[in-house]
């Protein structure tokens, strides 16, 4: 694949990564307790209270992403990375405690999770 269209395929993944967490983000920030139920069955205070900020974290990594897209360079590959952090994160916790813990859809929140991180570590070496 030549530079350009890797370029433009990775600045199209970062797009798409950072639309869905700040869709993902937004509804977590929003709604928690709907997201607690949905990704753990149960919604007690503590827990809402984890949905939202980790919503909130969502919801700006992917409004930073989404800026940086407009500048490209440094800022871009530092935003994409802070969200391959995150996910990369997010995969390791549901793979190691997600099914002991009784999450629903631990196996399918660790491979989203995944795929985000290795897409995003992707573009983040490819963006212009």
């Amino acid at each position: 694949m030549a530079d350009d269209q890797a370029s433009a395929l990775a600045r199209l993944l970062i797009g798409g990564i950072a639309a869905a967490r700040i869709a993902i983000g937004v509804a977590a920030t929003v709604a928690p307790a709907a997201g607690a139920r949905f990704q753990f069955g149960t919604h007690p205070a503590a827990l809402t209270m984890t949905v939202r900020m980790l919503g909130a974290r969502d919801l700006g990594l992917g409004v930073g992403a989404l800026v940086a897209l407009g500048h490209g360079g440094a800022p871009l590959r530092l935003w994409t990375q802070a969200g391959v952090l995150a996910d990369a994160v997010d995969a390791f916790a549901f793979a190691r405690t997600g099914r002991a813990a009784d999450v629903r859809g631990a196996r399918l929140t660790t491979a989203v999770a995944t795929a985000a991180a290795v897409c995003g570590a992707w573009a983040a070496r490819r963006v212009d």
